[in-house]
Parts: structure tokens; C-alpha cells; sequence
């Protein structure tokens, strides 16, 4: 009986490290897939006046739409980027044929949101592309009690979302609850006042 309880507390010992190690893992990769979106958005609004694909008719009414208008334009050639680890929204590999690849980012296929209406010449500190929200308001909202869980609107461990932002950095942002305090902004209210979130499908 001491023997089991002895390996029972060693096992139990490596578990944290392990778990932490395996998020910051899953973080990296998020942080990523997202830089690789954003470096695409700028790319694209190079040769598009400064636009990024939100604002290229027929105007899309989601952020899949957006994305897919980047799988048209072949500046990536598969939707893999477009998922996330412990999303509830994954890509299945599937784009369709050229030159409108409409099986691309489907929805449930596209795990991303991003902010409408910015362009090349935004403050810097503009968040183009996060997580999808729970609501789409201006702060977008996301559940803190849903952490690394996968289901809409759910957080890292510690309240954290991947933020990309218009000077193409990426971050994982601590999600600030809201308060009657109005020194105290998030990194969305920070940049503006109000935007319009162009959400994911599904």
C-alpha cells in the first residue's frame, strides 16, 4: 500500500509541468496560425489599395467569406491555418475546385474572427484578427469560465485570447471583464471606441 501511494504522488508530481508545457505548446501554435493570417491580410491589401478582403465586393457577411476570398486569391493554398488546437471549429481539408474553392472555410471550418472595416493604414494597435467570440459586440465578449474547452467563445488557461493586430504582431491577451471603471480599456475599446466584429459561421 505505501509503494502505490508513494508512485501515486510521483505520477501526480509531473502532471502540472506536463499540462503547462503541452499549453504553451498549443498556445505557440495558435499564435502562429494567426500571424500567418494576418501577414496574408497585409499581403493581400498591398495589391488591393489598402483593403483588406472585408471590404472587397460582394461585401461578406462573415469572417469565413473574408478568409476564403484568400484561398481564392492563392495566397494560401488550403484552409489548414484557418483552425486552431481545442477549437470546436475545424477545417476538413476540403476547398473545392478553382477558381471559387466554395467548400473552403465552410461554416464550422473556420475558427478566426477579425474586425471590419480596417485597413493597411489602421493604428497598429487595431486587433484585425482573434478568436471567435462568444458575442460579437464591441469589446467582443468571450466566456472566462470556458478555458481550453471546445466550445464557442472559450478561452486559455488563465482568461487569455490570441490577438493579432494591424502591425501584424500577435499576443496572448488576458481578456479584461468589464467594469464601471472607464480608465480601465481593454486592447479593443483601447484602439476604438466601437468597431464592427465580422464573425465566424457556425
Amino acid at each position: 500500500m505505501v509503494a502505490v501511494i508513494a508512485i501515486t504522488l510521483v505520477v501526480g508530481s509531473f502532471r502540472s509541468p506536463i499540462s503547462h508545457f503541452g499549453q504553451r505548446a498549443r498556445q505557440s501554435a495558435a499564435i502562429g496560425n494567426c500571424k500567418q493570417i494576418v501577414t496574408a491580410l497585409r499581403v493581400y491589401a498591398t495589391e488591393h489599395g489598402g483593403k483588406y478582403p472585408d471590404a472587397i465586393a460582394p461585401l461578406p457577411t462573415s469572417s469565413n467569406q473574408a478568409f476564403r476570398t484568400l484561398i481564392r486569391e492563392e495566397v494560401f493554398e488550403d484552409e489548414k491555418v484557418f483552425g486552431c488546437q481545442l477549437s470546436k471549429f475545424v477545417p476538413n481539408g476540403k476547398i473545392g475546385a478553382a477558381p471559387d474553392y466554395l467548400q473552403a472555410l465552410e461554416a464550422g471550418e473556420n475558427h478566426w474572427a477579425m474586425t471590419k472595416g480596417v485597413t493597411d493604414q489602421s493604428p497598429g494597435s487595431m486587433p484585425l484578427v482573434f478568436e471567435n467570440p462568444l458575442v460579437p459586440s464591441w469589446p467582443p465578449v468571450w466566456n472566462t469560465k470556458l478555458q481550453e474547452k471546445p466550445e464557442k467563445g472559450r478561452v486559455w488557461r488563465g482568461g487569455k485570447i490570441i490577438v493579432g493586430f494591424n502591425d501584424t504582431s500577435v499576443q496572448a491577451v488576458k481578456i479584461e471583464l468589464p467594469t464601471s471603471d472607464e480608465s480601465k480599456k481593454d486592447v479593443f475599446t483601447e484602439a476604438a471606441p466601437f468597431m464592427e466584429v465580422l464573425n465566424i459561421e457556425g
